[in-house]
């Protein structure tokens, strides 16, 4: 056996087959198949004997001896022979002369094996973790057509021990031919009975064949991550030997590969079976190996435990070792993302200072001092009340920001995460829509990303909520001189939001919808702080938007993994879509679509530890954060 894996194991370790997979199909398949054997042999009986004085003539006698034979069959191949003889000796129809038809039951031998219960255990453990064309091959040694075709795994153990001297060339023949089988083409491939003639052209079109298919895969295993991993500069590329050193740590007792690594856009990949009982303990295994074989090499790479796309349409994703470099770029120029914060600055300033353009008073106040300014004469104007119903505006919107990049710095540096600095992107419809951040080297599983995404805009969110009441409860206390002066919001843009148009309406107008039921033009004078806290309210919740990479996006990518938060996050990219074409006026989510649709499609860079999600309670708590979402996101109908 150990000659025939050195002769082919090259070859079937780049195959496609997953052991995991065809372990578990077996399992399945041999248990339906018992079962549903069972099944029909019950209802022939019935039916057998639901007619009229069965057995009385030639063909039902036949019929009667056809069922026995089937009976002992299932019996024979389900528990020893011993137990067997017992089970049929109690039966009057088996202990009696009657002659039945020849039944082929399971390979045995007439040899008492001498295991101990925990040597079978370990046998039986062992061949479960080989692969697919191991197992036919010993199979067929001990007997049976193949390896799904064992019932009784003890008597399979025993059947082997006894067939224990098959000779080399006898294992290397059966290895062909099961290896041949497991291979798409390679099941009409003759394996001729030569001791040294084989159909190795045959067998070689077929790997070939695979090779390729496999090449032309190879970027859809990739397909789930982001363009900084998959166009990762090539200098700072794991090499093949690179991968090698992890491929050597591997064994059957952390991780069962099934195929050499295989060379991805970004890195390499190495597919298999974990063979701990937890993501975190296989990398935390591999991890001690390497620091005791290879320390300098994390210095460069780093090794994930992921979810990739499946190349198999039987089942839709997998899970594979990942190597890539341990820092991603990011791929926007320093000077390009400065530009456009120093843009996006600008424009909030300019943003707030709108928000008091519909004011007659304040602009007749302002034109008078401008044409004092350009009068020449010195001091003649004052703007310090202006100041002072501006600058509110933009501390609140600052604060609330300010604890938000705070909550993700916080998180950083407690979780080891290093991030770029923000960039503020623009927008047409707010002062700004968002500060991104791009993650430079990776979290070390799905609670680490969580808790670093959701961290920021929560508090930012909170924030904005408690400085829009405080704002709307200034609105009513301010004196009649200063609400002359105060900036406002249209009703068209305020019921943009369900929840923060619901708000103003119940403390402003008493809740009978008086404010959000006029003219959408109409103007509402509101506190600089209230405004301030509107608009934070919305920016916030649409960091919040679980789609791409955005803060929401990172946590459904923690809580339903890559290949799910894919399909969650294209729902709620039509959705909101879809609401955006049906919206009035002031369009904030089309606007947001469409910066979104440049600057964070893509997926946030993998975790060390991609196969964990996250506990229960922040799954719960996303939850909630997405409804609380859709109510500030939403218009007023």
């Amino acid at each position: 056996l150990k000659s025939a894996n050195d002769n082919s194991g090259d070859e079937a370790r780049r195959l496609k087959e997953k052991a995991n997979q065809y372990r578990n199909e077996a399992e399945k398949l041999r248990l339906t198949l018992g079962l549903k054997r069972i099944e029909e042999l019950k209802d022939d009986i019935q039916q057998f004997m639901s007619t009229e004085e069965f057995g009385s003539t030639e063909q039902e006698q036949k019929k009667f001896t056809e069922l026995k034979a089937r009976v002992e069959e299932l019996v024979r191949k389900s528990v020893g022979d011993a137990e067997a003889e017992q089970l049929l000796a109690g039966l009057s129809s088996f202990s009696s002369n009657n002659s039945i038809m020849p039944v082929q039951s399971s390979p045995s031998s007439d040899v008492s094996v001498a295991l101990t219960e925990e040597e079978m255990k370990s046998a039986i453990s062992f061949v479960g973790s080989l692969p697919i064309p191991v197992k036919d091959t010993l199979a067929k040694a001990a007997g049976y057509p193949n390896y799904d075709s064992i019932i009784n795994l003890e008597e399979f153990v025993n059947n082997l021990y006894v067939n224990k001297d098959a000779s080399t060339e006898k294992l290397r023949r059966l290895y062909f031919q099961a290896f041949a089988k497991n291979i798409p083409g390679g099941a009409d491939i003759v394996v001729k009975d030569s001791k040294e003639e084989y159909e190795i052209e045959g067998l070689s079109k077929a790997i070939q064949q695979q090779i390729n298919d496999r090449m032309e895969n190879s970027t859809r295993a990739m397909e789930l991550f982001p363009r900084v991993v998959q166009d990762a500069d090539e200098a700072i590329l794991p090499r093949e030997i690179d991968a090698n050193v992890i491929f050597q740590l591997l064994d059957r007792t952390t991780f069962m590969a099934v195929e050499k690594p295989m060379q991805v856009e970004g890195g390499y990949i190495i597919r298999g079976e974990n063979k701990r009982k937890t993501a975190t303990q296989l990398l935390e295994v591999i991890d001690e190996k390497l620091a005791k074989e290879s320390p300098q090499w994390q210095e460069s790479f780093q090794l994930s435990f992921v979810e990739i796309y499946a190349d198999s349409s039987e089942q839709l994703f997998e899970d594979a070792l990942l190597i890539t470099p341990n820092k991603f770029a990011p791929m926007a120029p320093k000077l390009f993302a400065g530009v456009i914060t120093a843009i996006s600055l600008f424009s909030s300033f300019v943003y707030c200072i709108d928000t008091f353009s519909e004011n007659e008073a304040v602009m007749q106040r302002l034109k008078e001092a401008s044409e004092q300014a350009t009068s020449g004469i010195v001091g003649a104007y004052d703007l310090t009340w202006f100041n002072e119903l501006l600058v509110p505006m933009l501390v609140t919107l600052g604060l609330a920001q300010g604890l938000h990049e705070a909550g993700h710095l916080v998180m950083s540096w407690s979780k080891g995460i290093k991030m770029t600095p923000p960039t503020i992107l623009p927008s047409q419809a707010l002062p700004y829509l968002s500060f991104q951040n791009r993650l430079k080297t990776s979290p070390k599983d799905y609670t680490d990303l969580y808790d670093f995404a959701f961290a920021g805009p929560v508090t930012g969110l909170t924030v904005s909520f408690i400085a829009l009441l405080f704002g709307l409860q200034l609105t009513t206390e301010v004196d009649q001189s200063v609400a002359q002066l105060l900036p406002s919001l249209p009703v068209g843009f305020i019921a943009q939001s369900t929840l923060g148009g619901t708000i103003v309406d119940l403390l402003l107008g008493g809740g009978d919808g008086i404010l959000i039921n006029q003219d959408p033009s109409t103007q509402i004078p509101l506190h600089p702080i209230a405004i301030g806290g509107f608009l934070g309210m919305i920016i916030h919740a649409f960091d919040l938007v679980p789609i791409g990479s955005t803060d929401g996006g990172r946590m459904s990518q923690a809580v339903l993994g890559r290949v799910w938060h894919l399909t969650f996050s294209s729902l709620v990219f039509t959705v909101l879509f879809l609401t955006s074409l049906f919206s009035d006026g002031f369009n904030l989510l089309l606007g947001f679509l469409f910066i979104y649709s440049f600057t964070q499609r893509d997926m946030e860079i993998p975790c060390k530890n991609e196969i964990d999600r996250v506990e229960l309670p922040r799954a719960v708590a996303a939850f909630v954060s997405w409804v609380l979402v859709a109510l500030i996101l939403c218009p007023l109908s």
